[in-house]
């Protein structure tokens, strides 16, 4: 018997909006009514003794409360989440409830959503069932399922690891997930921190591994390159591939999901990809999308790796004969980082797509820009040899808006915050908060955060944290939206503030072309140098901050002093931003790199940065 008995007609009397009974079976079901149906059938599932029918009916409500429509924002909503998801957990807990094993990895899915529906809707964290569950006999994997980094207690993953290297991964790549709407925690971030500590080469590759691999990024570089070392190994250890190569120094490969127009990849790199036509045969490489999605134009040939249960199919380049293979975006998606770790062409090379470093795979070049990168620190920031092209290592294609005269319809200051969901950092935040303290005006943050937070019910657990962290300013968040809709929502700010430490390249070039002053903080890294970089380019260097103080004395000034702002307006609207900002720079010489290379892959000896 449970150790916890419940009386199965009072909970579902109490948590049901419709206590007289399901709709009939002619009336459409309200989604929040069929999750807690759903509930319903795993409580009823497992008062009847039966195991498996009940596992399958909590996984069926985890489900449907993942996938369901609604953010978890309005109070209808979170009631439902929060009930229902603590309803399930309740049954998950119960000793004498075992999760059948072949369900066990469905289970550590769910991970991530556990956690934000438990904060963003019941504010508090699955410590409690935690501690249900502590000397049960599937304490470590219900543990493990229970537990991620919203929990305010502490698990040690270093032994569970020990014990049980494949359940542990599993669980680290899933936990990941929470990164996409919980980077604007403090507590997040320093358990995920903790988490990376707490691995080590008992890391086995698994599904889901680039929610680590990309998320690692929003941390910090000590992280990150311990969780890319990390994963690399793993790959290169555990999945061993033979490709045969005989390099033709005429063909070229481009692995690349997001080759489609619009998309930032494509936006800011295909003036690179278009200068090597004239000299090359070009293969585009994919996996996971269609070809029909992606933008062929450029190329002679057409492969696709097909990508099942986890694994490749290398067939199409078993038998290769590139010269080079480049990756405009490693990272973001699963078969980019396998394919990055294996040698299939004699110079691989890495792009800013996704502008960080690989740490330690099959990659010999990180091709970046002059305006941009600091060849002093190089070293610290790739594993990679660098190479500096004139101008940004991004040729930013002219946005295709057309200015409508969009005017805000509020008598406060509007900033524009294009601050995609996991880039939110806790410490941006707090930052931007102080400076709007000591502003005199009122401000209005407009936070653009896309669809990440969205992901895995995090929505309602980010909005409460971006809210309790900007208590002095009225922040409106904007979810994903078209991009002409996003830029005439854009175009009604007085000006851009831009997030830090991990900041824009593409919203940055947005906000200039809308003739936006933009505000930016400075780093070490290409994806916090690009905005001061384009900045300098139309001679707004005014408007990079070196530190927090600068940022905040500058957005200050920004907000109060309504001369210096419209100064600074109207040098924007007369600057030439086509030469200036959206110019090819970079593109012939990255041509004459890759053609320097294929002919002869040791033609720049040494590993100091080589600058064109």
């Amino acid at each position: 018997m449970p150790s916890e008995p419940f009386d199965l007609e009072a909970i579902v009397e109490q948590m049901s909006p419709n206590p007289q009974g399901p709709p009939l079976a002619s009336e459409p079901v309200h989604p929040l009514q069929k999750a807690y149906d759903l509930a319903r059938e795993a409580m009823e599932s497992y008062v009847g003794r039966d195991n498996n029918r009940t596992s399958l009916a909590i996984l069926s409500t985890l489900s449907y409360l993942n996938e369901m429509p609604g953010l978890g924002v309005s109070d209808e909503e979170r009631l439902t989440f929060g009930q229902t998801l603590d309803t399930v957990l309740n049954i998950f807990c119960q000793p004498d409830f075992e999760v059948p094993e072949e369900h066990g990895f469905l289970y550590l899915v769910y991970n991530s959503m556990i956690g934000n529906i438990m904060e963003g809707c019941l504010k508090t964290t699955t410590d409690h069932h935690l501690m249900k569950v502590n000397s049960q006999k599937q304490n470590a994997f219900k543990s493990l399922v229970l537990y991620s980094a919203r929990n305010n207690e502490s698990i040690d993953i270093a032994n569970l690891l020990v014990a049980n290297p494949q359940l542990v991964s599993r669980w680290a790549f899933q936990t990941w997930k929470t990164v996409f709407s919980g980077n604007c925690s403090q507590k997040v971030t320093a358990n995920l921190s903790r988490f990376l500590s707490q691995l080590d080469h008992r890391l086995v590759p698994a599904i889901d591994m680039q929610e680590l691999y990309f998320g690692c990024t929003y941390l910090g570089i000590p992280e990150e390159r311990r969780a890319k070392e990390l994963i690399n190994q793993a790959i290169q250890k555990h999945i061993p591939a033979e490709i045969r190569n005989r390099p033709n120094p005429t063909r070229v490969a481009v692995f690349s999901e997001y080759w489609s127009k619009g998309h930032s990849v494509h936006r800011t790199l295909s003036g690179y990809i278009a200068a090597l036509k004239p000299d090359f045969h070009l293969t585009l490489l994919h996996s996971l999308r269609e070809a029909n999605e992606l933008d062929t134009s450029l190329f002679d040939e057409v492969k696709r790796i097909r990508f099942d249960s986890g694994a490749l199919d290398l067939t199409p380049i078993n038998d290769n004969d590139f010269a080079a293979l480049i990756f405009p975006d490693v990272g973001m998606t699963l078969p980019s980082i396998l394919l990055v770790n294996l040698r299939i062409a004699p110079v691989q090379a890495i792009m800013t797509g996704h502008p960080v470093s690989t740490f330690g795979a099959k990659t010999d070049y990180f091709i970046s820009g002059r305006e941009v990168d600091v060849p002093m620190i190089a070293k610290q920031n790739y594993s990679e040899r660098l190479v500096l092209l004139p101008g940004y290592g991004a040729v930013h294609e002219p946005p295709t808006y057309s200015l409508q005269g969009c005017k805000k319809t509020i008598g406060e200051m509007l900033v524009n915050c294009s601050w995609y969901g996991q880039k939110i950092h806790w410490h941006c935040l707090d930052t931007v908060n102080e400076a709007m303290r000591r502003c005199k005006r009122r401000v209005k943050l407009r936070i653009f955060a896309g669809d990440a937070p969205v992901q895995h019910k995090g929505y309602a657990a980010f909005i409460n944290e971006v809210s309790r962290r900007l208590p002095h300013g009225w922040v409106e968040i904007v979810p994903h939206l078209a991009y002409p809709e996003y830029m005439g929502l854009m175009e009604e700010a007085d000006f851009a503030a831009d997030v830090f430490p991990f900041a824009g390249s593409n919203t940055v070039a947005d906000n200039l072309h809308l003739r936006k002053p933009t505000l930016v903080r400075e780093g070490y890294r290409w994806f916090n140098r690009i905005g001061p970089a384009m900045l300098r380019s139309v001679d707004l260097g005014e408007l990079i901050a070196a530190s927090d103080q600068e940022y905040i004395d500058k957005f200050v000034r920004l907000v109060d002093d309504e001369a210096y702002r419209n100064q600074v307006t109207e040098s924007l609207r007369g600057a030439d931003l086509v030469n200036k900002v959206f110019h090819p720079q970079g593109a012939a010489e990255f041509a004459q790199f890759i053609r320097n290379v294929t002919q002869n892959p040791n033609h720049y000896p040494g590993d100091d940065p080589i600058i064109l």
